[in-house]
């Protein structure tokens, strides 16, 4: 077996381990790292094979794909990450207003919370708890969580909260009510933004696509257009160039949609 068709086995395999059955998307949230890790191992040997035998151009070109697939990736798993993390924090502040609106100490109110939130949040939530308990400086706990979260605004606020709560003797349920509402508006907010420019990324990604349509155009006139592409060369330096421009156009136009969402 050729190594080009060695990694075209390897793409379509991590193709399929990548996207799993639709009844599988429920709850298998570590079969779907798992698949993941794999697509990935298995994409990379492809692009391994292919580029061994492929013209100093196309390795080249190879390379430039890869780098693209890759941040995509990365800004998928963020943003993932971040809309996640909303949530569960959402979530977790709702219980701990209501422990608060009920009369509970705000020590047992952040424990409560943390028990009912999942993932990293009830970890943070915990850590939160813990310091309270041990009559460290909460304020800085949460500061803490910050530093490792994807929607650091949000535990910087529940600081401010607390540190004026423990300094002005303010209520600290009222104040915590207002931080889950400001989280609550702020993250609806956010949701309407990602909305309003769900065109702008389809039009972006249309139009990074079009040179690919083109070729595809030239092979069904007879131009013969990606075996001059492929076939090393000067074709395979005109690749490089046109994926090198469709990346850096991809990438700006990336910049400009992350300008209007922070």
């Amino acid at each position: 077996m050729s190594p080009f068709a060695l990694g075209a086995v390897l793409l379509a395999a991590a193709l399929l381990v990548a996207v799993p059955p639709p009844g599988g998307r429920l709850g298998h949230a570590r079969r779907r790292r798992h698949g993941g890790w794999i697509a990935g191992w298995l994409a990379l040997v492809a692009a391994a094979a292919i580029a061994l035998c492929a013209p100093p151009p196309l390795a080249l070109a190879i390379a430039v794909l890869a780098a693209v697939a890759e941040r995509r990736r990365r800004r998928w798993i963020a943003d993932r990450r971040r809309r996640d993390e909303s949530r569960a924090l959402t979530a977790g502040l709702e219980v701990l207003v209501g422990e608060l609106g009920v009369g509970a100490h705000p020590v047992r109110a952040f424990s409560v919370a943390a028990a009912e939130s999942p993932g990293g949040v009830g970890d943070s939530l915990r850590a939160v708890a813990t310091r309270a308990q041990l009559g460290a400086d909460v304020a800085a706990g949460l500061r803490s969580a910050a530093a490792d979260s994807s929607v650091p605004a949000y535990w910087d606020r529940l600081a401010i909260c607390w540190t004026v709560a423990a300094e002005h003797g303010l209520s600290m349920s009222t104040l915590i009510r207002a931080a889950h509402r400001d989280i609550l508006d702020r993250q609806r907010f956010a949701d309407r933004v990602q909305a309003g420019l769900a065109g702008a990324r389809a039009t972006a990604t249309i139009l990074a696509g079009l040179p690919i349509l083109g070729v595809a155009l030239g092979e069904l006139i007879g131009a013969d257009s990606a075996r001059f592409l492929l076939g090393g060369g000067s074709g395979g330096w005109f690749l490089l160039v046109g994926l090198g421009l469709i990346a850096s156009g991809a990438a700006w136009a990336n910049r400009i949609i992350d300008r209007l969402t922070t």
